[in-house]
């Protein structure tokens, strides 16, 4: 008998022992009620069908088309993307808000490159901005948000416990945009106010990695998640894109102002994401009302893969002494160190080095993350195939994925410390660097998950936390670098430091990960329950 429609269409083929879970599912996804009354294709539901190997003794549960959980996954896009919108939108603002005058270099001639349409270094034609901050003080702003966004993250499991998810996410965006549309204003105020205001956005965004993951872990089944993860998670690379790309061409046509634009538009589309995410999003299959019984069914089918309703006490102590854990603490320092110094200073460095104007600058800074987000999907969609073909394991897809990730970035940012002033090859080794990068989408970034479901939302706070450090580190250690020092040599310096962290936090990942589900992550009641099995 079906447990959810109460038909007896669906039941378990003969072979093997089977366990069956809280739901009535084995563990490979068939309801447990005996041998297959009729194995006739055509009394299977045509959403749900059989796994027809002989002597597997199992049941695949298929839901075709579009369900619920692909709708939560295109609102998970949106929300990556206009989280993403307020948060870069600074980036390419600050390029045109800061006066040249600020970040003149006292280096020689001679490891410079020199400014366009002219031979001698002379001036160019470039735009001036309203405040004097140097590189220093850019570094500062640049990583403010990330002050708060750290803050907040290590609380960020146990709030997204308690509000749950969808709710947390709601906060996140809505609040975080409607600061992005004041953003201007402070500025003008004060420095200090400015700064103020990206903390608290970056506090209000905390939660924003780990409400996403806790409802993919709640939605989506293993074999489904490199390809709709990684689809989901583009969303950041096509937010970034816009970001840069949109908000260089505001700028440059004077639009609203000029710099000002990009914090009105990015701020308003966030506020207006939240419509549709409050009518269509649930935390969980449980409390969605309209969801077809046969995704329900594939959901349920998932066990202990997938995030169960009951919080569970938390093992802090064998949490704190699992390597499987730490490696994922590694590849995040490393993966977010690359990112977010490649994310807040390719502007920069694009303008001060490669002496891009603003229109061309946006356009600039956004293609690395055009192809980050082409790279993400069909990587994804690759990494889904080796998986559907049994050609990888799940471990090998991780661990291949992540190799990618960060082994191809490195290799990007060593080849720009030898371009020197080629500007076409410099852009290309950062459309590598970015680009190749969202392979992660697929590997270690979506890797707590499946170690521990039960406790995604804690495992991805302290693992995001950890990349919010990050994100405060890289921009301040490059503004250091290239403080009145704007030259080849200082950059080769900042790209090459990124490149061995990515090298050396890739290898710990290499050696101590894993996706098995650890035995910390299941309440101690279940663990009773089987031993006495």
């Amino acid at each position: 008998m079906d447990p959810v429609t109460g038909n007896s269409n669906i039941s378990s083929v003969t072979g093997g022992n089977q366990h069956v879970n809280d739901y009535g599912f084995d563990k490979k996804g068939a309801e447990f009620s005996g041998v297959a009354s009729n194995s006739n294709d055509n009394n299977v539901s045509p959403l749900s069908k059989y796994d027809e190997t002989p002597g597997n003794g199992s049941l695949v549960i298929e839901s075709r088309g579009w369900g619920a959980r692909h709708t939560l996954c295109v609102m998970l896009f949106a929300a990556c993307c206009v989280s993403y919108l307020s948060r870069v939108s600074l980036s390419i603002a600050i390029v045109s808000m800061v006066s040249s005058n600020a970040t003149i270099s006292n280096s020689s001639i001679s490891d410079v490159c020199p400014l366009p349409n002219t031979t001698d270094g002379g001036s160019s034609d470039f735009w001036e901005g309203e405040f004097e901050w140097d590189e220093s003080l850019q570094g500062v702003i640049l990583g403010s948000f990330y002050y708060g966004y750290l803050v907040s993250n290590i609380f960020s499991g146990i709030v997204t416990e308690y509000l749950g998810a969808r709710l947390s996410l709601t906060i996140a965006i809505l609040g975080s945009s409607l600061l992005c549309l004041v953003n201007p204003v402070c500025a003008r105020i004060s420095v200090g106010l400015f700064i103020a205001v990206r903390v608290l956005a970056g506090l209000l965004q905390g939660p924003l990695v780990c409400a996403t993951f806790t409802l993919m872990a709640s939605w989506i089944p293993p074999k489904e998640k490199a390809k709709l993860c990684s689809i989901t998670l583009t969303g950041s690379s096509i937010g970034t894109v816009l970001s840069m790309g949109l908000g260089g061409l505001m700028i440059g046509s004077n639009f609203l102002g000029g710099w000002p634009s990009v914090f009105y538009v990015f701020g308003a589309a966030g506020v207006l994401w939240t419509i549709p995410w409050l009518l269509l999003i649930h935390n969980s299959p449980d409390e969605h009302p309209s969801l077809s019984e046969s995704e329900l069914r594939l959901i349920k089918a998932q066990g202990s893969t997938l995030k169960g309703e009951k919080r569970i006490k938390i093992p802090w102590a064998k949490i704190a002494t699992s390597l499987p854990f730490w490696s994922l603490v590694a590849v995040a320092w490393g993966g977010n160190f690359g990112f977010f110094n490649l994310l807040t200073e390719i502007p920069t460095y694009l303008k001060n080095i490669q002496h891009y104007g603003i229109e061309n600058n946006g356009l600039l800074s956004a293609l690395p993350y055009i192809i980050s987000a082409i790279f993400s999907i069909c990587w994804g969609m690759f990494a889904s195939f080796l998986l559907e073909k049994n050609a990888l394991t799940i471990i090998q897809v991780r661990k291949l994925s992540s190799s990618v990730a960060m082994f191809g970035p490195a290799a990007a940012l060593i080849a720009i410390c030898f371009v020197d002033c080629n500007s076409t090859l410099a852009v290309v080794c950062l459309c590598i660097s970015v680009g190749v990068n969202s392979a992660s989408n697929s590997g270690a970034d979506i890797t707590e998950q499946e170690i521990a479901p039960n406790l995604t939302a804690l495992l991805k706070s302290i693992t995001n936390s950890v990349g919010s450090v990050a994100g405060i580190v890289a921009p301040f250690i490059t503004g250091s670098i290239t403080t009145g020092n704007q030259t080849l040599s200082a950059w080769r310096t900042v790209f090459s430091i990124s490149a061995a962290t990515y090298v050396i936090c890739c290898i710990i990942y290499l050696i101590f990960g894993t996706v098995e589900v650890q035995p910390w992550n299941e309440p101690q009641h279940k663990k009773k329950e089987k031993e006495r099995y």
